[in-house]
């Protein structure tokens, strides 16, 4: 991974420089012409964030790690020697390292606003009781952002001698022996530590860490048992915070919300991906410029912005096919090679849960088949649905829950997609389980989100049951042809469900799958020949008194059983292959339904009672 990283960097334009990270500036101490002016600005309102020098090396209270400045911007406790304790204390040893940096950096650039910077802390800042010190201990907090200028136009910082002084003060700190990088080969000094880290979700992390005596071998310590030079440990860190923050080459999988004991980082999955190099797709069959390597991760999550104009569904559907196309003459998408990393934060350890390296050619033609696979109709029967990855994995989750998902799921769903293997039996176990429950909600908003999550659970399951068939087309509507006994059990489900809300012009207290699925989903004989009375002596008479669609009813009715006897009638029971096939037919059946019913007028009562929303007592069981 570190070496995908690493030869892929020149194609990133927008990266930091080496020891710089983005990061929001609270204060800056404006100082003026003459040595004895200096006023303090207030940054926070504005949210004035810049790319400034950082250590990510230092931790816990130990001396030496109080010793570990950055260059004239840092927390105030570094920069004005501000203490939670004893308030200002100018000779801590944070802000004497801050002092001592700056003399070192003077030296070295001879940059006059360097010079002025620590001209002020040596002599106006260390006089006490003046006016600025006042204000600085009535308003600044040890853990703000405070950043020194003597321009208006930029900060010293932003200057290439500072950004240069910075690249070399690191590397010289941070080598400690000179061997054979495990990257770029080359011999030279090695990284003893890595002085910067990764920001993964609100952790941070360096991409290399031992911290163990079980990991040392041959007497060498830290990162000297897998050797980095400083250089290509820097770009790798750099190019993988750029994926990691950028909304093009990221994808959240997995979120654990759960706050206190309950908390567990390695809940926590992000994915990035990227392209060794990048391709970008104007018109040529495509429908207009669509952004290939962004179009490469739907299949992840969604994302909320994106560098270019999304790929709609049927354009990712063309561009799957991409390589074997006209317009990818020219691309060499051949010799194009696709990165995928899982990551996980554990609090101060970044963790590689799963590492996909592979040819572009052979990505799209396995994401073609996923694609395929989880394509299915949506729950309201208008249009057909792409469930990601997130929002498969996600919808296993008790609703509402603020619990992490599987994590081993997530990841087996992910090499489904992106490897071609076969799809994680435990997926179709927990669809199938969540899918039995059949919660109801409070509102229009509810009802969506449980429709979106219906939605989820079925594409899940028809991924498992027809990932790399014939039957993941065939299965994306209802396959009124089937000859399965469990799918038709699942469709006469769904009719008897109608039968029950037509009758009662869904006005219903106790709806027939709340009270039914689970029993109909794995003992059909013993559940569905009750249920299908019932409907015959109590619903249909009061749906063709009511002119409701009796006739389709009936019709819907007579087609299933009458394929069910030629299948050998109710089965006694069902595995949990074809408990997933009887949620596909029940699903199916649903959606076709819903798809043919009028759409009442918005905000109308009839639209709250169409789908059972209300509590009135009406027929039920």
């Amino acid at each position: 991974m570190l070496r995908a990283l690493v030869e892929s960097a020149e194609r990133f334009e927008d990266l930091s420089a080496v020891g710089y990270e983005d990061r929001d500036i609270d204060w800056v101490i404006e100082l003026g012409r003459e040595a004895g002016e200096a006023s303090l600005s207030d940054f926070r309102k504005a949210g004035v964030r810049k790319s400034v020098p950082v250590r990510g090396d230092r931790a816990g209270k130990a001396s030496e790690d109080n010793r570990k400045a950055a260059m004239l911007v840092d927390k105030a406790a570094y920069a004005l020697g501000l203490d939670w304790e004893k308030g200002l204390d100018r000779e801590s040893l944070k802000h004497g390292a801050f002092k001592e940096l700056l003399r070192k950096a003077e030296a070295e650039t001879h940059d006059w606003e360097v010079g002025r910077v620590r001209e002020f802390l040596e002599g106006l800042w260390g006089k006490r009781d003046s006016g600025l010190e006042k204000q600085v201990r009535a308003k600044v907090k040890p853990n703000h952002v405070v950043a020194f200028r003597a321009a208006k136009t930029e900060f010293p910082f932003e200057r290439d001698v500072a950004r240069r002084f910075w690249a070399d003060h690191l590397r010289g700190e941070c080598w400690k022996v000179r061997g054979y990088c495990a990257v770029c080969g080359k011999e030279g000094p090695i990284a003893r530590i890595l002085p910067w880290q990764v920001g993964l979700f609100k952790y941070s992390c360096p991409i290399s860490s031992f911290n163990e005596k079980a990991f040392t071998s041959w007497r060498k310590k830290q990162t000297e048992n897998s050797p980095v030079c400083f250089e290509c440990a820097s770009t790798a860190s750099r190019v993988l915070q750029y994926l990691v923050s950028s909304d093009r080459h990221s994808r959240v999988l997995a979120l654990d919300k759960t706050k206190g004991q309950g908390e567990a980082p390695l809940r926590n999955e992000l994915a990035v991906y990227w392209l060794k190099r990048g391709v970008r797709l104007e018109g040529a069959g495509t429908g207009g410029v669509v952004d290939f390597e962004a179009a490469l991760g739907e299949s992840l999550g969604r994302a909320e912005k994106t560098a270019g104009p999304p790929a709609d569904p049927e354009q990712v559907k063309e561009l799957y096919g991409l390589p074997w196309s006209p317009a990818a003459t020219g691309l060499n998408l051949d010799r194009n090679r696709f990165y995928l990393a899982v990551l996980s934060p554990n609090k101060s350890r970044l963790v590689l849960r799963e590492w996909i390296e592979t040819s572009v050619e052979k990505v799209c033609a396995r994401l073609g088949a996923y694609d395929a696979a989880r394509t299915i109709i949506g729950a309201d029967g208008t249009e057909t649905v792409r469930p990601t990855v997130a929002e498969i994995t996600d919808s296993l989750r008790p609703w509402k829950s603020k619990g992490g998902v599987d994590a081993n799921l997530v990841r087996a769903l992910v090499r489904t997609a992106y490897l071609g293997v076969a799809p994680p039996w435990a997926l179709l176990e927990a669809a199938v389980r969540r899918f039995r429950v059949r919660e109801r909600g409070k509102n229009k908003a509810e009802e969506a989100e449980l429709a979106k999550r219906d939605e989820a659970q079925a594409a899940g399951i028809k991924v498992v049951l027809t990932f790399g068939r014939k039957e993941a087309e065939k299965l994306q509507t209802l396959d009124c042809a089937s000859a399965r006994g469990p799918y038709l059990c699942g469709q006469l489900l769904a009719i008897l469900e109608e039968a029950q809300g037509r009758a009662s012009r869904w006005r219903v207290g106790a709806r027939l799958v709340d009270r039914f699925y689970g029993g109909a989903s794995t003992a059909p004989a013993a559940t569905l020949g009750r249920l299908l009375n019932l409907a015959t002596q109590a619903h249909l008479p009061k749906i063709r008194k009511a002119r409701a669609g009796c006739e389709e009813i009936e019709q819907a009715i007579e087609g299933v059983t009458a394929r069910l006897e030629k299948s050998g009638g109710f089965p006694r029971t069902l595995t949990l292959r074809e408990q997933g096939e009887f949620a596909l037919g029940f699903y199916g059946q649903r959606a076709k339904f819903r798809a043919a019913r009028p759409k009442p007028s918005a905000g109308s009562q009839e639209s709250v009672q169409e789908e059972g929303r209300t509590g009135n007592a009406g027929s039920s069981l």
